[in-house]
Order: C-alpha cells, then structure tokens, then sequence
C-alpha cells in the first residue's frame, strides 16, 4: 500500500527532488549554459579559430538536445531514466574536461557532441518529468523552484570562470568546472532524486486531492480523462496550433536575453553597463521563475499563462525604448516573468491540456519544435540587424507573434485551475 503525505512535521521528500534538480540547474545550466561566451575569444585568440566557427559547438548542442526531444517518447519506452542520467552524470564532466585538451576544431565539436547529449539528458527534459511524477499540487512552484538554478548560476559561477580565465587561462577553467558538475550531478543523481515517489511507498504531493476510489475499489485518475495517445493526437488541428503558439511564444519572448547586451551597447550604454544590466537580467529570471510557478499554482494555467506572456509582450516592446530609463525596469520584468514561461509554462500547459498519458512524446515534440525554432532566432536576429542597423523591426515582429500567442491561449485553456482537454 502507498502512503499519502499527511504528516504535517515530516519534510516531504519531493522537495529534495526538486533540491536536487535546483543543484544540477546551478551548476551544470550555470556553466555549460550561462558561461559559454566567456571562452570564445581566449579560445579563439590562442588556438586561431574564427568566432564563427566556436559559435558552432552551441549549434551542435542545439541539434542533439532537438534530435533527443524527438526521439523522447521511445527514450523513456525502451530505456531507464535512472540509468541514462547517471550516465550523462558521468559523461558530462568527461566532455567537459575534453574542452581543455582540445587543439583542433573538431575536437571541440566532438565534445560539444557529447556534451548536448548529457545537458539533453539531465536538465528540462527529465527534471520537468520528475517534478511532475512528484507533485500534484504546488507543481508549479516545485517547477520553479528547480529551473530558476540557471538563472542562479549564471550570476554565482560567470565572474567565477572569468576570473579563472583571467588568472589561469581558458584550459584551466574547463578543468576546474569539469570537477565542479561532475559533484553536483554525481551527488544529485545518485543520492537526492529518485524518479517517482512509490519507490518510496509514497504518493505524489496533493495525490489524494486528484484520484478517487470507483465503486469496484480501483483507483481511478481524475486527470486522465479522454485524453489522446500522441499518434492521434498529432493528427488534430488543436495540438498543431497549440504547439507552434508555444515554440513561436517562447523563442519571441527569448530574444530579450538574447539581444540584450549588443543592443543595449547600440543604444548608447557602455559595455560595463551593459554586462551589469545581463547580470540583473539573470538574477530578474532566478527569481521569476519561482515567482511563475507560485502564479501557476494560485491562478491556475490559464491565467499564469496569459500573465507570463503579456509581461513578456511588455519586456519585448520595452526592449525597442531602452534609451528610456524606466524601460529597463519593465524589460527586467517582462526577462523575469516572461522568459520563465519556456521552462516554467510550457511543460505546465502541456500537461494541462494534452494529459499525462503519452506526456514524454507530447512534450518532447513540442520541445523538439522549439529547438528548431529557436536555432533560428539569432540568424533572423542578426540578418534583420545586419540589414537595418538596428534589432528594433525584429522586436516588433515578435511582439505582434506574442500577441497572437496570447489571444491562441486565451481561447484554448480553459477557466478555472483544473484544466482538462
């Protein structure tokens, strides 16, 4: 028999699932993430690599974390999660380590190779899973809470690997970072995240609230309803419009971060400035994407979700009157709650309206689509750039996508918090 939390002075173990996923998001998204562009030119001076050409391994992570959303559905069907991360938990750091041998370019994509599919297979893809076999209420917040640690170690580890850089050199400071996730990963897979809560004789968070017992004693899930296997329900017009109003929304809103720094530098802000307004950025996402989840779980998907994107719609359009003082402030909250919705919203929705049967397939198309999109985002960023001399007619294309995103969602979520498609 499995055992519904009750016990109001035991700490639920679901919340060091979520210890654990914030561990791995800090240390290994603040680093191989949020520190990358600190290595493109000490690299690039040393080893004579054009920018261009570093700029690829970002690609090749891009593509395999894509070529891994696809293929999630038969992941999770053939394979162990369990094992698969404590594999990537090994795999990672080993890749990582590799950067500071590498004397060619295409050791460096070798590397990049692995490392996409490590991050693909320890970050959004399973943490979102997990949190959600965790927690049937406070999912939101619990969702937060674990994906604001990029956000976080953004800002703790970029000075760090810059000053390494700066007294050590580039080689010195993968090898330290190396040392640094393989802890954190080793630690939180191997000692802090379990996958589902019966392998503890437990039930999820809020379980009872959420199933009931039918008149022939067998349990039955509230949420799963009528909901459509993936095989059909990629054939319906709703999922086709639903899943490119989130892959559009998410990478519009995305161009903030993006274009912050070089855009801000156009504007007339110096380079220190404009460095410091990316670092008030990431702390603005730290904090906001634990702030959405708690919006999740208080205001329902629907309105979380129309929150997230209009403060997103807000930050984009800011993004074109930053020579305004007070636009910044609106551009931080439009990165903090907006660009949250990516890793916070789109999972929640997902769920909310497709189900958790065939959940893996859904939601790794859906996160497939958005890798597409986003891989695209910086060209059409930088070619608009390149043809006006400004990022401004770019914003407002994705301004105008965010406002149709909006009007989709307001349509197809349902009122009210419990949503069901």
């Amino acid at each position: 028999m499995f055992k519904t939390f009750s016990n109001k002075h035991n700490i639920f173990y679901g919340w060091f699932v979520v210890l654990g996923g914030l561990l791995i998001m800090v240390t290994i998204g603040g680093v191989a993430w949020n520190c990358v562009s600190l290595y493109i030119k000490p690299v690039c001076a040393e080893l004579g690599f054009t920018r261009g050409q570093m700029s690829v391994n970002q690609t090749i992570t891009s593509l395999v974390n894509m070529a891994v959303s696809l293929s999630w559905g038969y992941i999770l069907q053939h394979f162990s999660l369990k094992k698969l991360m404590r594999a990537a938990a090994f795999l990672l750091p080993v890749a990582y380590f590799g950067y500071s041998l590498s004397s060619g370019i295409w050791m460096f994509y070798l590397c990049s190779l692995a490392l996409g599919l490590s991050l693909a297979l320890l970050m959004t893809l399973p943490l979102s899973m997990i949190v959600s076999n965790w927690f049937e209420e406070k999912k939101g917040l619990a969702m937060g809470i674990t994906f604001m640690g990029s956000g976080l170690g953004g800002m703790i580890f970029n000075p760090i690997v810059s000053a390494i850089i700066s007294d050590f050199g580039w080689r010195a400071a993968y090898r330290a970072m190396s040392f640094v996730m393989f802890a954190a990963a080793f630690f939180a897979v191997f000692f802090l995240i379990k996958m589902r809560p019966e392998e503890m004789g437990i039930r999820a968070l809020g379980y009872e609230k959420h199933h009931h017992m039918t008149d022939s004693g067998e349990e039955e899930d509230d949420e799963e309803g009528d909901f459509l296997p993936f095989k059909e329900l990629i054939r319906t017009t709703r999922f086709k419009v639903v899943a490119v109003a989130l892959c559009f929304s998410n990478t519009a809103v995305g161009c903030i971060t993006q274009c912050l720094v070089p855009h801000l530098s156009d504007n007339g802000y110096s380079a220190s400035t404009a460095a410091l307004m990316m670092s008030v950025g990431m702390g603005a996402l730290a904090i906001g994407k634990m702030s959405l989840g708690a919006i999740y779980d208080k205001a329902g998907t629907r309105g979380a979700t129309i929150l997230s994107m209009s403060c997103g719609l807000v930050g984009v359009i800011s993004m074109m009157f930053c020579r305004f003082t007070p636009a910044l402030c609106l551009i931080f909250f439009g990165q903090g709650i907006g660009c949250s919705f990516g890793t916070v919203g789109v999972p929640i929705v997902t769920q909310s309206l497709f189900g958790k049967k065939d959940y893996g397939y859904n939601f790794g198309f859906i996160s497939a689509c958005s890798s597409a999109v986003g891989a695209l985002s910086p060209i059409i960023n930088g070619t608009v750039y390149d043809k006006t001399g400004s990022y401004d007619p770019a914003f407002a294309v994705w301004a105008v996508i965010l406002a149709v995103g909006i009007t989709v969602f307001y349509i197809v979520l349902p009122r009210g918090k419990k949503t069901k498609a």
